[in-house]
């Protein structure tokens, strides 16, 4: 009984500054729409959760100690950016040694080459036997081979050199760290955690029922403080989870400028089919408490409050800024469109 008294005391109150007559006028404040019946998309709203596209830990590609950690937790990095160095002498030796063993070889190689070039113009004049033309042959072929092999440990070398030098995969900023100055670190060890801001995707978990009526992946939509994000790519996984018998679905959005961060919770807006509804401008509806109403266009061209029960904010071609009428309304009826500026018209005539 009390909350029924609850609701007859702020229906009262909607009464009391409603129910005046007020007389139709002509200007933009008072500007009429129709209310009808329109097919729009129906949405089924999930609950979604926001993670990086791009997260990723790094990790040791060769052993050594760390000297320098340039970047700190919560720090922002640009792509390219040096993160951690490694102790390189190590590294540095074998490439210095992988380096001089190339030119060692390549020396050789230049040699026997030109020693088969001058033993092919004697060879060729009859002054060199076939036998020692082979044996030229397999040695200048030899020593190609060795300098490919030397040439092959000297980029092995210099890729473990690089190793010792871990760089930003792309922009973002510095989740964890795992390791300190001073430590040594394996092939393996974990480094460091980062993530970009720039692409996020929600997840969420679409019932098994629903599953088939998913048609156009294109039309998923995320909605965050009443604003719509539309979607970028739309990933369903063909299977259902063991557990809960659901399918994952993943809604890449580009987050630039939406104050947006993975851990978030969001709304996903799955389309299924279509609906037949009234909608209005949010302009067109007074607020008070959990009461909402419009101003109706009578018969003598009076503007009367009447108490409306809403349903979801709509969203999408057509019907962004608006909201759901679920009672209150019939078709064809006329409404005031900005219901704010009615009720102060209003208190001035008062």
């Amino acid at each position: 009984m009390r909350i029924i008294v609850l609701g007859l005391c702020l229906f009262t109150t909607f009464s009391s500054f409603g129910q005046t007559p007020y007389e139709s006028r002509t200007s933009n404040d008072q500007a009429l729409m129709r209310v009808v019946s329109k097919t729009v998309q129906n949405w089924f709203q999930l609950e979604a959760t926001l993670e990086a596209v791009n997260e990723s830990t790094l990790s040791a590609q060769t052993g050594g100690r760390i000297n320098e950690i340039l970047f700190d937790v919560n720090d922002v990095v640009e792509k390219g950016n040096l993160l951690i160095q490694l102790r390189d002498k190590t590294q540095k030796a074998a490439l210095k040694r992988a380096t001089a063993q190339l030119n060692q070889f390549k020396a050789e190689d230049d040699a026997r080459q030109l020693e088969f070039n001058r033993s092919l113009a004697l060879y060729k004049q009859g002054s060199l036997s076939k036998g020692k033309m082979d044996t030229l042959k397999a040695q200048a072929a030899s020593s190609a081979a060795a300098v490919k092999a030397a040439s092959a440990l000297q980029e092995q070398a210099q890729e473990q050199f690089n190793y010792t030098q871990i760089y930003a995969p792309y922009s973002g900023i510095v989740k964890a760290l795992h390791v300190q100055v001073g430590e040594s670190v394996s092939v393996g060890s974990k480094l460091m955690t980062g993530l970009s801001l720039d692409q996020l995707r929600a997840v969420a978990h679409i019932p098994q029922r629903l599953a088939a009526q998913i048609s156009h992946l294109d039309e998923f939509q995320i909605l965050h403080n009443k604003q719509v994000i539309a979607s970028q790519k739309v990933t369903v996984f063909p299977y259902a989870d063991a557990e809960n018998h659901s399918f994952k679905v993943r809604v890449n959005i580009s987050a630039q400028g939406l104050n947006l961060f993975p851990g978030m919770w969001v709304k996903l807006n799955i389309p299924v089919g279509s609906k037949k509804m009234m909608s209005i401008p949010e302009s067109a509806i007074i607020k008070n408490g959990e009461l909402s109403a419009v101003y109706v266009k009578s018969q003598d061209e009076n503007a009367l409050l009447r108490q409306v029960r809403l349903g979801q904010h709509l969203s999408g071609k057509g019907v962004n800024g608006q909201v759901e009428v679920l009672a209150g309304l019939r078709e064809r009826e006329q409404i005031y469109v900005h219901a704010y500026k009615v009720l102060a018209t209003q208190g001035l005539q008062k």
